[in-house]
């Protein structure tokens, strides 16, 4: 007698269980994921404050000044123009308690206020620009070391200068770590597009987000060439020029972060292109992954521009940037509330999801 033939398995459908979730947004990311579920279906993610509380880049920045290692006087000049504030007067490199109180400055240095569409973008490249000549393995360590403040006995914070500046080391949100081993679980395509500098992200995607990824069932975790971020151009012994975007890709020693690779390679201050700001964030999109996302994840007006090009998108609501809440309801009377999901987070004290409704109205 002929065996009667096995019916195929059924896959597992998504069920989001981390506490933080809105409820509203946890079923709508549940029907979501099962509708798109085993079709390889790109999804995009930012990362600073939207996977992480916190933002990589500025920690990372902040452990380089607090050591010496970044100083305004190693700085080229035309790198660092001095320009006026309104009410704060003439703003200088040197007229800071460090270089991290210049960067906060240069992150909306122009005139226009807020007819400026894209305020940040400048700062977010000058902070990868003013890292020429390091090595991507400092780079690398630093990271590392800005990691270690999230953890206890530290209080989260990274202080440059006593009393004047600091920053938050990052930690990943444990309601964002589960949605994305539910996107992989569902055979989902997942990519990070950050606007901060690529070796960083990628450092904490590898030795944070994989191993949060492997507790929750995964084998495999993010690839590094799925990771895309703000890079200069590097350079070598021998004086060639490489793009972060196809060694991550040809050099296995470079994707796996091996130090003794990286620390062969040099940053320039030159920026590759397209970089992932803003509207960038759709070129980098078109040009790695060549077709709009299914989904796309952010927290800040700078994510707006892959929002709105996603079909569907989650917002993460940061209950301290009431100004952002502000921009978005701007946003979505505009184009329309479809495919929006909107999840609010407190990034300062008690840190982490809220499950109430966001203020976004």
């Amino acid at each position: 007698m002929a065996s009667a033939k096995r019916k195929p398995a059924k896959s597992r459908r998504c069920k989001l269980e981390s506490p933080g979730w809105n409820e509203k947004t946890r079923r709508a990311l549940e029907r979501l994921i099962d509708r798109g579920a085993g079709k390889n279906l790109p999804v995009v993610f930012d990362f600073d404050n939207t996977l992480v509380c916190g933002d990589v880049q500025e920690a990372t920045l902040a452990v380089l000044a607090r050591s010496g290692r970044l100083t305004a006087a190693r700085l080229p000049e035309t790198l660092s123009p001095s320009f006026r504030l309104p009410g704060k007067g003439l703003v200088t490199l040197q007229s800071g308690a460090d270089l991290t109180e210049y960067y906060e400055a240069f992150l909306a240095p122009t005139a226009h206020g807020d007819r400026d569409p894209t305020p940040l973008a400048n700062g977010y490249a000058w902070a990868v620009e003013v890292l020429e000549h390091l090595r991507v393995s400092e780079v690398v360590a630093a990271t590392r070391e800005a990691c270690e403040f999230a953890r206890a006995p530290h209080d989260g914070f990274i202080e440059v200068t006593p009393g004047k500046t600091r920053f938050p080391a990052p930690r990943f949100y444990p309601e964002m770590v589960e949605l994305v081993a539910e996107l992989i679980r569902h055979r989902f395509d997942v990519w990070i597009i950050s606007a901060s500098n690529v070796w960083s992200v990628r450092w904490m995607v590898q030795h944070e987000l994989n191993p949060r990824l492997r507790q929750h069932g995964l084998k495999q975790g993010l690839r590094a060439d799925h990771v895309i971020g703000i890079s200069t151009l590097l350079t070598d012994r021998s004086g060639r020029l490489y793009k972060d975007a196809l060694l991550v890709r040809n050099d296995p020693g470079y994707a796996a972060l091996d130090e003794k690779t990286l620390r062969s390679f040099r940053l320039t201050s030159r920026l590759q292109f397209p970089v992932p700001t803003y509207s960038g964030k759709i070129a980098c999109i078109f040009d790695a992954i060549g077709d709009r996302p299914y989904l796309c994840a952010g927290d800040s007006p700078g994510d707006h521009p892959m929002l709105v090009y996603s079909r569907h998108r989650l917002w993460i609501a940061r209950l301290e940037k009431p100004g952002y809440q502000k921009k978005l309801a701007q946003l979505i009377r505009k184009t329309g509330s479809a495919g929006w999901m909107i999840q609010a987070a407190r990034t300062r004290g008690e840190i982490g999801f809220v499950s109430a409704p966001a203020p976004v109205a």
